[in-house]
């Protein structure tokens, strides 16, 4: 499926991305005296305010780069007017692993997040709502690794959810 462009992730500036991983790495894991400069010269680069203590363990749970993407991606993508169901499904597609645009899924979770109103929904991508990182289950004790579902199973959890909480 063909996606509108207001559903395409744009292209970013990729000095800047470079850039600004550099600087997560130095605050990731800096002393004390030691990264007030670089948080200094980060944020504004970023357009963001992050705090020093956000930096710590990065490298943990994901590249630097990686990182940064998530960050300027989630400042520059705005929700889509009159998106469909249909659409959503192509973007969660689009972040799933083993698909050609897997190399931009933080931009397309991004899209995802910014166009249905559960906060941090991309995660049914990759987790159940009741998923239990203690046990590596979800579902009353079902293995992580049976947790496959398909685009749309994700975009009508994402918005049931929303519905549940609201009413």
């Amino acid at each position: 499926m063909e996606l509108r462009p207001e559903l395409i992730p744009p292209a970013l500036d990729e000095a800047l991305v470079a850039r600004l991983a550099r600087l997560a790495a130095r605050l990731d894991g800096a002393h004390p005296g030691l990264w007030e400069d670089d948080l200094a010269e980060f944020n504004p680069l970023a357009g963001t305010a992050i705090p020093f203590e956000e930096f710590q363990g990065i490298y943990g749970g994901m590249e630097h780069e990686d990182y940064v993407r998530r960050v300027l991606y989630y400042q520059c993508i705005k929700p889509a007017a009159g998106v469909t169901r249909e659409e959503l499904a192509e973007v969660v597609r689009r972040a799933m692993p083993q698909n050609e645009y897997f190399a931009q899924h933080e931009a397309y979770m991004a899209v995802f997040d910014a166009n249905v109103p559960l906060k941090g929904a991309s995660n049914l991508i990759f987790y159940p709502r009741d998923y239990d990182p203690a046990t590596n289950t979800w579902g009353g004790g079902r293995p992580a690794n049976e947790y496959d579902p398909t685009p749309e199973q994700i975009v009508e959890w994402a918005l049931s959810a929303d519905r549940a909480t609201n009413s």
